[in-house]
């Protein structure tokens, strides 16, 4: 199950199984099949000269490229336009030879939240929603994270939910796991979409944190699931009203590091 998570192909192909919207996607074969997926997927922006997008297809960009088995975001890049693409492919290509890279759609502007939480037997026991200041694009671990969510309605929570669900029993999930989903706001009455871009079956680096905040050790609910003893009864942490918000802000070290960029995206 760990393998089926971290290759971006068979993770993709069971979300599609189990009813779990995630951004357009295909497994890179070919530079060409990149660019015309590129040109299928990608939008017309919205200002200056459209002509060139509107006459070549594959200058709608951007697209998002995901090799598999990486750790933070390693040769995870967003990709503007048509010449930069090879490069990146073969990028993505080396850091993981024996595993498919796979090109998403790329959805500019949208909300990204993070789900940590503990199953066992595929069975959800504990989970935080935790919201993400920063649009998506920037990697989870650097991103500014609020808990509880400041702006998501009941609805949405509700759903997240059972999104959690649905991949923890897809995946069979005894221990911690954690999934980034990107949420893009629907038009008029519209629903918003609730994406799902990646799910670790580990615990996250944010695991310390919701902890604290929801005041539930989610380490200890994980080992109980992960050893099988004295597993405790599901509870929903989300439900229970509180008076108070936590804000998660990443400590950088780049005034310690000489000629590093300090430069968000979505590789740590």
């Amino acid at each position: 199950m760990i393998d089926t998570a971290e290759d971006r192909h068979k993770f993709s192909s069971v979300l599609d199984s189990i009813g779990v919207d995630q951004p357009e996607w295909i497994e890179v074969t070919s530079v060409e099949a990149a660019k015309a997926f590129a040109g299928r997927v990608g939008y017309v922006p919205d200002f200056g000269d459209l002509s060139r997008s509107r006459s070549n297809p594959h200058s709608r960009y951007p697209v998002l490229i995901r090799p598999s088995y990486v750790l933070s975001g390693a040769a995870m890049n967003v990709v503007f336009e048509e010449p930069t693409l090879e490069y990146n492919l073969s990028a993505a290509a080396s850091v993981s030879p024996l595993h498919p890279v796979v090109i998403t759609k790329f959805i500019d502007g949208a909300q990204e939240i993070d789900v940590d939480a503990v199953a066992h037997r595929g069975r959800l026991l504990v989970h935080a929603v935790s919201e993400h200041v920063e649009n998506a694009g920037v990697h989870s671990g650097d991103a500014t994270l609020v808990l509880p969510p400041f702006s998501l309605p009941e609805s949405d929570m509700s759903r997240l939910k059972e999104i959690a669900q649905k991949v923890a029993t897809a995946f069979d999930i005894s221990g911690p796991f954690n999934m980034q989903i990107i949420r893009k706001a629907g038009a008029g009455e519209e629903e918003a979409q609730l994406k799902v871009i990646e799910c670790n079956l580990r615990a996250s680096r944010s695991f310390p944190f919701v902890s604290k905040v929801l005041g539930h050790n989610f380490i200890e609910t994980a080992a109980a699931a992960i050893t099988g003893a004295n597993v405790p009864e599901p509870v929903d942490l989300m439900a229970q009203a509180r008076d108070y918000t936590s804000v998660k802000v990443a400590q950088f070290s780049w005034t310690r590091l000489g000629g590093a960029d300090p430069f968000l995206g979505v590789g740590a």
